[in-house]
């Protein structure tokens, strides 16, 4: 059986936040800092929350790798009806060689 451990790090921290712009994923509301591949991969590894509007977070359902840029994909609640959602993703920037 594989597991992914916590580590001395992550002991405090519930969650991280990543916050969407344009189709990336970023570490600041500012949108200045995009994560990178390992970044967005540790995160989500973590049990990310990503922040899609004040007071609104979606818990992100899958992470894959290509090229060497990260995708997560989450589900958000779109308020049409109770069973309908809206399906998106955000990507990373390739790690620095």
């Amino acid at each position: 059986m594989d597991k992914i451990y916590q580590r001395s790090k992550d002991v405090y921290v519930s969650a991280t936040l990543i916050y969407p712009y344009s189709g990336g994923a970023y570490t600041d509301k500012e949108h200045a800092t995009q994560y990178t591949t390992s970044q967005l991969v540790d995160a989500f590894e973590q049990g990310a929350l990503v922040q899609v509007d004040e007071n609104v977070y979606a818990t992100p359902v899958g992470c894959s790798i290509a090229s060497d840029i990260a995708t997560i994909t989450y589900i958000v609640a779109n308020g049409t009806t109770a069973t309908s959602a809206d399906i998106a993703s955000l990507v990373s920037v390739a790690d620095p060689e």
